[in-house]
């Protein structure tokens, strides 16, 4: 696809709320990834009352529900910093500590817009359609690349 000129003339950097934020490689996109590989054993380590075992059917009851929404909160907040400070290498201490989550929100969208992401995901969507094509399935699953899917499903 060709750049045009307004594309060529975006900064490669910019610093926004005292954060400098970039341009980043495939590689620290896979690396914050790595920091959620933890998120559903910490879940259901959270989850478990005194080393008793996890039962995703005990889940289900409206109490248990609220319970683990709850839990799931208190644990949420680590694994966000982290991945967001791996991602846009960040002090993660800063973005605990220091910036407040209106900017943190302006911080992800400014990195979000200047990686080129929302292109990226649309691309993956094409992408994910053919590969399901593929595989002989009529349509796409609902997922995080396929949100239209969802939205009409309700």
């Amino acid at each position: 696809m060709p750049k045009t000129s307004e594309k060529l003339s975006l900064p490669k950097t910019k610093t926004i709320h005292g954060v400098e934020i970039r341009k980043m490689p495939c590689g620290k996109y896979f690396e914050a990834l790595q920091t959620l590989k933890d998120l559903p054993e910490d879940f259901i380590k959270e989850l478990t009352d005194n080393g008793q075992e996890f039962k995703l059917s005990e889940l289900l009851s409206s109490d248990n529900m609220i319970k683990a929404v709850t839990r799931l909160m208190i644990i949420l907040p680590d694994f966000t910093f982290s991945f967001l400070s791996k991602l846009m290498d960040i002090d993660e201490e800063k973005i605990r500590n220091e910036i407040t989550p209106k900017e943190l929100v302006d911080i992800v969208k400014e990195f979000w817009q200047l990686n080129e992401l929302e292109s990226f995901f649309d691309q993956m969507k094409s992408a994910m359609d053919k590969l399901i094509t593929v595989f002989g399935f009529k349509k796409q699953l609902p997922s995080a690349l396929n949100l239209e899917s969802v939205k009409e499903s309700f």
